[in-house]
């Protein structure tokens, strides 16, 4: 079965939920060699997964991590693929932890550093908050502070059996997509950023297939896997499965174009003062900026707020009041 599914990706034709099951199940179980599963990744990547690949690939390693205790807490997700090459500040991490500030419940699913020179747990763990191992953790700690951090390795034990095949290929794989697809508390709110506009739709499709209610998919003129200060970005709003695409631009809410320059770092101890910096309300330039756009967006999906302008309003006053660092430090998120 396994040179089948290969002949029929070199053929660039889609595989079937069995097929891509199959395949996906006896990668992460390592039943594959190593060339199969480059040849493999490498072939889809090639043809382009389509929405359903990307679907049935997340549900294999959902189920991979068992039966999990559920949760009715109203919970959001803000991650982004990596991939962009930007090497920015840490903007999800930053935003999810304003969210918290706020009282929205956040599951943060993330890893180390990949693609960019600090990753989502680097950052974390520089700002003593705790890399939550299970989901019995998690769900304690959203409950007790609004905020958890899922370290993506501890839940997603199976991709240690491809790690090595992704680096030797040095491209972007199907695995680059999945990640932000695979928070183990599935959450039903996401802001999502892609590094390609040719997945916004794909993404968008499978957060519509996994029941998310409403969610952002975006992606900067600039290439940014986050909404961008320094330029326009796409943005497809999912709202019950409705979908509406449309450009968001930052100067039409008040806010200054950036150069990209101003938000790059070159290690986790300057993310981490940048971070503390911006929640304690001791930065007010685009570094900050491009971190209320992104909780904003964040409060608008989450239903606090009724628009994106209410939202950077609300955000921005939280910032200056104090309120934001305060509540974080009492919570002991920080």
């Amino acid at each position: 079965m396994i040179t089948d599914i290969l002949n029929k990706l070199y053929e660039g034709a889609d595989l079937q939920q069995n097929e891509i099951s199959f395949f996906f199940s006896s990668m992460l179980k390592g039943e594959v060699s190593d060339i199969q599963a480059s040849s493999f990744l490498t072939a889809l990547k090639i043809k382009e997964p389509s929405p359903e690949e990307v679907y049935f690939a997340s549900n294999v390693l959902l189920d991979n991590l068992g039966k999990l205790p559920k949760t009715n807490i109203d919970l959001i997700d803000l991650c982004g693929t990596g991939g962009d090459s930007k090497s920015t500040l840490n903007i999800s991490t930053i935003s999810s932890l304003i969210l918290a500030a706020l009282g929205v419940k956040v599951a943060k699913h993330g890893n180390r550093s990949v693609s960019s020179k600090v990753g989502s747990a680097d950052l974390i763990e520089k700002l003593g908050i705790n890399l939550d191992s299970s989901v019995e953790s998690s769900i304690k700690s959203i409950k007790q502070k609004n905020f958890s951090f899922l370290y993506a390795p501890y839940f997603h034990k199976s991709m240690k059996n491809v790690g090595h095949i992704r680096k030797e290929l040095k491209t972007r794989t199907i695995f680059n997509i999945l990640g932000p697809l695979v928070n183990p508390l599935r959450p039903k709110k996401q802001v999502l950023g892609v590094y390609d506009k040719s997945l916004m739709k794909i993404v968008a499709d499978v957060l519509i297939k996994q029941g998310v209610s409403r969610g952002f998919v975006v992606h900067g003129f600039d290439g940014m896997d986050e909404i961008s200060i320094c330029d326009k970005t796409y943005i497809i709003e999912i709202n019950n499965s409705k979908v509406k695409e449309f450009v968001f631009n930052p100067s039409d809410y008040g806010f200054n174009l950036a150069t990209i320059d101003k938000l790059i770092i070159d290690s986790s101890e300057e993310s981490k003062e940048i971070a503390l910096a911006i929640l304690n309300n001791e930065i007010k330039d685009s570094r900050r900026d491009i971190c209320v756009l992104n909780a904003g967006a964040g409060l608008y999906i989450y239903g606090i707020v009724d628009s994106l302008a209410e939202a950077f309003e609300y955000v921005n006053a939280k910032l200056d009041s104090g309120e934001v660092y305060s509540n974080l430090v009492s919570k002991l998120i920080i």
